[in-house]
């Protein structure tokens, strides 16, 4: 079984304080992946939701606070009633999350990301992946990075490092 994990397309992350251009343009292309992956897998939504006392906050700032506005997934991006929200405190999906458990018990062994940013969540949810032992395949135009540069070189790192297989959602 394949699940398609959408990483942090949050208010906060697309048109809030984080927000970009390209975590924008990746919409359409995330809602195309996601209508497919209900098909023949399953849909896992991976949402920042911080609390005081997080310690990324002392790097970010206060950012994507549960239950505000900056910690809902975009509108254009709404989960369906059977895809699956997992909240997470830090950028990798995995860490402090029932994620391992959720896949496993779906019998999960493939896991496509995507999201933003590239070089941060995508990259530490890869790892996350990668060490508990699922294929990880990076859909490398329905990421967006912190820049066209950092992007590139999280890719390089995912497929060097990980031995994450880059695809294109044509491809899938």
């Amino acid at each position: 079984m394949k699940a398609l994990l959408i990483v942090d397309m949050i208010h906060e992350f697309v048109d809030g304080k984080f927000g970009s251009e390209g975590a924008k343009a990746i919409i359409s292309t995330i809602k195309s992946l996601a209508e497919k992956f209900r098909k023949n897998g399953i849909v896992v939504y991976l949402c920042d939701s911080h609390e005081a006392g997080d310690p990324e906050l002392e790097i970010w700032g206060e950012h994507a606070m549960k239950d505000t506005w900056g910690a809902e997934i975009v509108d254009e991006l709404k989960p369906e009633k059977r895809d699956i929200v997992v909240k997470k405190k830090t950028y990798d999906g995995f860490l402090f999350t029932n994620l391992e458990g959720i896949l496993k018990s779906k019998n999960v062994d493939t896991v496509y990301i995507c999201g933003v940013a590239t070089d941060i969540c995508v990259k530490h949810t890869a790892f996350g992946a990668f060490a508990r032992g699922f294929k990880v395949n990076i859909i490398k135009d329905a990421c967006s990075g912190t820049s066209e540069e950092a992007n590139n070189r999280a890719l390089e790192y995912m497929k060097k490092i990980y031995g994450a297989n880059i695809v294109e959602s044509d491809d899938l």
